[in-house]
């Protein structure tokens, strides 16, 4: 048996991403675990995503042990996926719905991520 959970954890800034945050470090504080944070950026999006990564540190602070990361790039699904596999993470938490339109019920990312982690997958609502 594991001594501490790891979790991962996907914010694009969007409300639902908070929530992913919250419940990803409520998670993490019942159970001594730590979290991985990650945001995906595109070309020209660099201070964005630093800025995402800040707003998530203040959520995290002195409540957790965690990490942030920032990776270009244009797939958030694959690189979630991937870094959960190679980092041997335990669950992956995401928000139902990012900041694009791509989807009425489940937000596209969140879609693939469960579809295609091998991991546990905790879809947070708003």
């Amino acid at each position: 048996m594991k001594d501490r959970i790891r979790i991962l954890v996907g914010v694009d800034g969007s409300n639902h991403s908070d929530r992913a945050l919250l419940e990803a470090a409520t998670i993490a504080k019942r159970f001594s675990g730590s979290v991985k944070v990650i945001t995906v950026y595109g070309r020209g999006m660099e201070k964005k995503a630093k800025e995402i990564l800040e707003h998530a540190k203040l959520y995290l602070e002195n409540e957790v042990e965690y990490t942030t990361i920032s990776i270009l790039g244009s797939n958030p699904a694959r690189a979630l996926r991937n870094m959960a596999e190679h980092e041997n993470f335990d669950l992956i938490v995401v928000g139902s719905r990012g900041l694009g339109k791509a989807s009425i019920v489940l937000g596209s990312v969140s879609r693939r991520v469960v579809a295609n982690a091998d991991c546990n997958v905790l879809v947070v609502k708003k």
